[in-house]
């Protein structure tokens, strides 16, 4: 029996179906609400992801997501923008308004925000912060842009709009991305899918290291998402990702650590429900309040929903 055999065997409390698994908790557990930090949707009759490819490249709406996530305890969702093509940003954000109405639950958006055309920026910002939804803005960072003043003249605007900035970056980016982080220490940050280690290779440094640096900022919080896309997508198992977890919630403790659902990325290497269950066996060891901190309670303070 291979791992992910085992694991849609094995799920917290007793013994998954074949192909989706049961998810069972603890009745300790069944009253704490979630709060998902990292859904994406989108239509490509909207707009243009030049990303896509199988499995990911149809559609995927509100009603699917409502299919893949029934009966699970999300409260909450905080959309992260799709990476369609850059000038598209601001249909996005009214694209994600509009959800809002077919899903009452999207609290607030993570949008794309050209950062790198600095001060002159501001005005668009102002327009978009008019839809009400926006809570952080997610730019992938290069070298190039580190260094550039009118990119930190944007990253500047975040601290005067209130804004948190998405991190997306891999561990070769680490290091330029933790220089980028101490220049702001009145901006809040928030590291998507626990700093993306290579999972599937084994790789634990220098991305062990630099999470820990990571941790150690007063501004920096860490999404407990995207872990088994990043691990071997038809053989990961929980041994896989104890590692890699236990590390983050040593370093960031369950003050600044929030779950992320990442789907339908998520869905390369499996279900929304097998991922939600492996996170709550992740997390199976903390005490009662420190799950609510990493479960709602931090996702509220943070995006401020």
């Amino acid at each position: 029996m291979d791992k992910r055999s085992f694991l849609k065997s094995c799920l917290i409390g007793g013994v998954a179906t074949a192909t989706v698994p049961k998810v069972l908790l603890p009745p300790s557990e069944e009253s704490i609400p979630v709060i998902d930090t990292h859904l994406h949707l989108w239509d490509r009759s909207v707009m243009d992801y030049p990303w896509l490819s199988p499995p990911l490249d149809r559609d995927f709406l509100v009603a699917d997501f409502k299919k893949a996530t029934r009966r699970l305890p999300l409260s909450k969702m905080v959309f992260v923008e799709c990476g369609r093509i850059p000038e598209q940003y601001l249909k996005e954000v009214d694209w994600v308004v509009q959800q809002t109405l077919l899903e009452p639950r999207i609290k607030g958006m993570v949008a794309y925000f050209p950062l790198e055309i600095g001060n002159k920026g501001q005005k668009d910002m102002e327009e978009m912060l008019k839809r009400g939804i926006v809570r952080s803005i997610r730019r992938g960072v290069t070298e190039d842009l580190l260094h550039y003043k009118p990119f930190l003249e944007g990253v500047e605007l975040l601290k005067r709009f209130g804004l948190s900035y998405d991190l997306n970056i891999s561990s070769a980016q680490m290091e330029g991305a933790l220089a980028l982080v101490k220049k702001f220490p009145s901006v809040s940050f928030i590291l998507n899918h626990i700093g993306n280690p290579a999972i599937r290779a084994g790789e634990v440094e220098p991305w062990k290291k630099s999470m820990a640096l990571f941790s150690e900022l007063e501004n920096v919080s860490c999404k407990l998402s995207g872990m088994i896309t990043k691990a071997d997508p038809t053989e990961w198992g929980f041994h896989d990702l104890k590692p890699y977890a236990d590390h983050v919630i040593e370093a960031f403790t369950p003050e600044k650590l929030v779950y992320g659902g990442d789907w339908p990325v998520v869905t390369r290497a499996g279900s929304y429900k097998e991922w939600y269950t492996v996170f709550q066996q992740l997390t199976a060891q903390l005490s009662e309040s420190e799950k609510k901190r990493i479960y709602y309670q931090n996702a509220e303070r943070l995006y401020r929903i």
